[in-house]
C-alpha cells in the first residue's frame, strides 16, 4: 500500500476540484475563464464533471481498498464511465464550424 498512497492523494485532490468546479457549474453555470470560449452548455459540462469526479472516487477506493486480483473489476467500470463523460464533454462543446 505504499505505492498506492503515493497516487491516492494526487487523485483525492484531483477528485475533490472537480467535484467544486461541477457544482459551480451546476448551480451558478460558472466555468473557468478558458473554458468560456468552448462550452455552450455548461450545466451538461457540469454533470460530466461530477461523473469525472465520482469515478475518480470509485478509482481511489479501487486503488486502496480492493485486493489488486479484483482490482479490474472495479476500474472497468469507471473506464465506461469515464467514456460516458468524454462524450458529455463533446456535446457541451461548441459544434465546429462549417462553410
Amino acid at each position: 500500500m505504499g505505492f498506492g498512497l503515493y497516487l491516492a492523494v494526487p487523485i483525492g485532490v484531483v477528485a475533490l476540484l472537480l467535484a467544486l468546479s461541477g457544482v459551480a457549474t451546476l448551480s451558478r453555470g460558472w466555468l473557468f475563464p478558458w473554458q468560456r470560449r468552448h462550452i455552450v452548455r455548461p450545466r451538461l459540462f457540469g454533470w460530466a464533471q461530477l461523473l469525472i469526479a465520482a469515478t475518480l472516487g470509485v478509482e481511489l477506493v479501487g486503488l486502496l481498498a480492493v485486493d489488486s486480483a479484483y482490482r479490474s473489476v472495479v476500474t472497468m467500470p469507471g473506464v465506461v464511465v469515464l467514456l460516458f463523460a468524454m462524450v458529455l464533454i463533446t456535446r457541451a462543446q461548441r459544434p465546429p464550424r462549417t462553410r
